[in-house]
C-alpha cells in the first residue's frame, strides 16, 4: 500500500502524538490508532446489542421478577 496525502497540520499532529506516545515509527502510531478504533467500535457495538437485548427483554424480565416476589420466592440482591 502506498503512502497518505496528509496536510502539513495533520503531519505535525502524527509527529506530536507519535513522540509523545513515545513510538518509534509512523506506521507504528497508525498501527496503534487502528486497534484503538477497532477496540472502540466494537464496545460500542457490543452496547447497542446489550441495549436492544434489555429493551427487547425488559418488561419480561420484570414480569417474572414481580411473579416470583408474589409468589415468596424473589431474594435479596445484596446477599
Amino acid at each position: 500500500m502506498g503512502a497518505i496525502a496528509v496536510s502539513k497540520k495533520e503531519e505535525h499532529q502524527i509527529e506530536k502524538l507519535r513522540k509523545e506516545l513515545g513510538i518509534p515509527t509512523k506506521s507504528g502510531l497508525i498501527r496503534v490508532a487502528l486497534k484503538t478504533l477497532e477496540k472502540k467500535t466494537h464496545e460500542e457495538r457490543l452496547r447497542l446489542e446489550i441495549q436492544e437485548s434489555v429493551r427487547r427483554c425488559g418488561p419480561a424480565d420484570k414480569r417474572e421478577n414481580q411473579e416470583l416476589l408474589n409468589a415468596g420466592v424473589a431474594r435479596r440482591s445484596s446477599d
